[in-house]
């Protein structure tokens, strides 16, 4: 197949875009045609934050990028690893246009929460879970401790709530466990969109030698406030 692997690298190098890397390199050594739409929010430190405010709702120049991506090399599939902030859910609205299948993963629970954790002053939080905008999270200021900048993100959430992007413009999302995948079912995704698919490692470092051979990684769905 051909496929887009698109993905927003954050400040700090994490899980998320490990993830990004490992799973481009697998599709292309099973056959597929792959290419990478990165952006990096390293171009966040000399932005003005109203420009990255409105980058966060709406990309103009990532919709035009890759809408012209996906039709000139004809790509079937656009897989979505992180948009935010500056992929945007334009892309979603690219990729349909362009005739691609649209998947993202969820990494995390941006879609439901602003600091996409569930976390607040250390204790679990689910305020804004299924709210339409996510107060809460702007009164406490739960992303980077600021209610500006929280304030962005809330209206994000919004607006594509309002416009039904993350049901009519997203063909399928993935979750990593389906702990994560009925949260976001509880947060109004619908569960015929959503499937399970665990992150791996790559190489296969196949069984251990202690405790008769049985080794397991224990993990869960997370991410960072934007880093």
């Amino acid at each position: 197949m051909r496929i887009l692997m698109a993905h927003n690298f954050y400040q700090q190098f994490g899980g998320e875009d490990q993830v990004f890397l490992d799973e481009s390199e697998l599709l292309e050594r099973q056959g597929h045609s792959v290419w990478r739409y990165t952006l990096h929010n390293d171009r966040i430190k000399t932005a003005q934050p109203l420009a990255i405010a409105g980058q966060t709702i709406w990309n103009h120049q990532v919709y035009q990028e890759i809408r012209s991506l996906i039709g000139q090399h004809q790509i079937q599939v656009a897989h979505f690893h992180n948009t935010f902030p500056l992929i945007s859910p334009a892309a979603y609205y690219a990729a349909k246009a362009a005739g691609a299948i649209v998947i993202q993963t969820f990494h995390n629970y941006r879609l439901l929460c602003p600091n996409a954790l569930f976390l607040r002053d250390g204790q679990l939080c689910e305020s804004c879970l299924g709210k339409f905008l996510p107060l809460p999270g702007v009164q406490h200021g739960c992303y980077r401790n600021s209610k500006g900048a929280s304030a962005a993100v809330a209206a994000m959430l919004a607006t594509h709530r309002l416009a039904q992007t993350w049901t009519r413009q997203v063909d399928r999302y993935i979750a990593l466990t389906e702990f994560a995948r009925q949260k976001f079912i509880s947060g109004g995704i619908p569960p015929e969109k959503i499937v399970v698919k665990p992150n791996f490692v790559t190489p296969d470092p196949g069984l251990g030698a202690g405790s008769g051979g049985l080794r397991a990684v224990c993990g869960a769905i997370g991410g960072r406030e934007g880093g």
